[in-house]
């Protein structure tokens, strides 16, 4: 089958177990804004946004060690996921149990002290969401995208349900409801309901990929000379991690304590907008990573990457263009107007979510070459630009200050991407000439596209016509081959 073809199945059916769940947040976000003050919105998307943190250390970076591992000479695919999955569920356990004795202190500490609550549910979603990274990337490498796919999708539908019933159905007369939202009020508020939501179905998520430990992990094939290995090539990857979590969410931690609530809300609100560029994203990666690493060492393994870098950034362009001109619809549909002062960051936000994906396509070169150490370089120093924007904005926090975290994002993850092509050069890429020059000109072909709708509103939809028009008459063979 041709290769971009293959490649172009397997990411439609991982896009249908990622994307839609996605697609289905999006709709509750709608939902949320409607039911939620701003600054109660504030609150839910703070405990997300410290829990990405948290999450971010606790992979320890073993999706992608596992990944490495299992191409390596002489490494028994078995051995490296059971070793890896052991790894995973003694760290993640250690930090349940100390996050447990410690939830009142740490609740305190962050501003919640009146809702340990949120905490302890927290500590149960990252610990379920954790230990079931590894089984998650056992089903991508063993082409068992539709069982991925299944599990996402009732993982979302439980989570769904549980939302509905919570905040619409629960005052009916039936017993049980009553019962149950006496015991659910008990200990939460409104809020804590969707933390209560995502606690079951991480759960009920746990439970679906169960059979994978039982079949595949035991102590027997764990080695521990492999695990420290994975550990030293996987720390790396996790200081990486955390830095990117740092620089996804200091902003919206900041906004809250520095400004206000109502502040965050907006802004956390238009920012979910602004991430429609990470489902892409993670959707284009979810696909293409495993063929990366089963690429590594073909002889035309450069020409690959190349191809599929410069068709990842032509989408991508595409997708912003699309977006940024249908922002008012975007909005209108799916976020109270309330929430609409923070419009402006949408196109910083997105950009610099576009720089991102680039930067973790190219980033395989350095995961292939064993020097994780590369990125852990260049992700300390996309924290200190976002540092050092947030202490700018610490200083003249206002309500409208809020554009300045928006611009350290977009200068973090773009000078992230400027040094790691300058780094991977001495290595691994070398793209011609031609197609960074084409690259480029996209890049500012589309900008310009954008810049153009927002000043000539009433020309939009001619504009994003002329745009695609252009790009598949410079782009047709590269798009034929997509297609043969």
């Amino acid at each position: 089958m041709n290769l971009y073809k293959k490649l172009a199945i397997q990411t439609i059916i991982y896009s249908i177990g990622f994307a839609l769940p996605k697609i289905i947040n999006y709709v509750f976000l709608k939902f949320f804004t409607i039911v939620f003050k701003r600054e109660e919105f504030s609150l839910y998307t703070d405990m997300y946004a410290l829990s990405f943190i948290v999450i971010g250390f606790l992979s320890f970076g073993l999706e992608n060690t596992y990944f490495r591992f299992l191409y390596k000479k002489n490494c028994n695919k078995e051995i490296v996921f059971s070793t890896g999955v052991i790894i995973q569920l003694l760290i993640s356990s250690f930090f349940l149990i100390i996050s447990i004795f410690l939830t009142k202190n740490l609740s305190s500490i962050a501003g919640y002290y009146h809702h340990p609550e949120y905490f302890l549910m927290f500590f149960l979603i990252i610990f379920f969401d954790t230990i079931c990274i590894l089984p998650m990337a056992w089903l991508r490498v063993n082409d068992k995208p539709i069982q991925y796919s299944i599990i996402n999708i009732v993982n979302v539908l439980v989570q769904s349900f549980l939302i509905i019933f919570l905040f619409l159905y629960s005052k009916n007369s039936l017993f049980f409801s009553i019962f149950f939202m006496r015991w659910i009020n008990s200990f939460t508020d409104k809020i804590g309901y969707i933390f209560f939501a995502n606690m079951i179905s991480s759960l009920i998520n746990l439970f679906l990929i169960f059979p994978i430990f039982l079949k595949k992990v035991t102590i027997k094939k764990f080695n521990k000379d492999l695990a420290i290995k994975m550990l030293s090539y996987g720390i790396p990857i996790m200081i990486g991690t955390i830095s990117f979590s740092i620089n996804e969410n200091l902003d919206k931690i900041l906004i809250k304590r520095c400004i206000s609530d109502e502040i965050n809300g907006a802004y956390s609100a238009c920012y979910k907008i602004a991430s429609f560029m990470s489902l892409y994203i993670k959707v284009f990666r979810l696909g293409i990573e495993p063929f990366f690493f089963k690429k590594s060492k073909d002889s035309d393994a450069i020409y690959y990457y190349e191809e599929i870098i410069y068709i990842f950034i032509l989408f991508g362009l595409i997708f912003y263009v699309l977006i940024c001109g249908n922002i008012n619809m975007f909005m209108r549909f799916l976020i109270e107007k309330k929430y609409h002062i923070a419009i402006p960051i949408i196109p910083i936000i997105m950009m610099g979510n576009l720089f991102l994906g680039i930067y973790t396509n190219l980033s395989i070169f350095y995961k292939i070459i064993d020097k994780p150490i590369i990125g852990t370089y260049i992700s300390l120093i996309g924290m200190l630009i976002t540092f050092l924007f947030n202490v700018i904005f610490i200083f003249i926090s206002t309500n409208n200050s809020f554009m300045i975290p928006a611009w350290g994002t977009f200068t973090s993850y773009g000078s992230m991407l400027i040094v790691l092509y300058i780094w991977g050069k001495k290595f691994f890429l070398q793209f011609c000439n031609k197609k960074i020059t084409n690259i480029i000109i996209h890049f500012i072909f589309a900008l310009f596209i954008v810049f153009m709708i927002k000043r000539e509103i009433k020309l939009n939809f001619l504009l994003q016509i002329l745009y695609l028009i252009i790009i598949l008459f410079l782009e047709r063979n590269r798009l034929k081959n997509l297609i043969k």
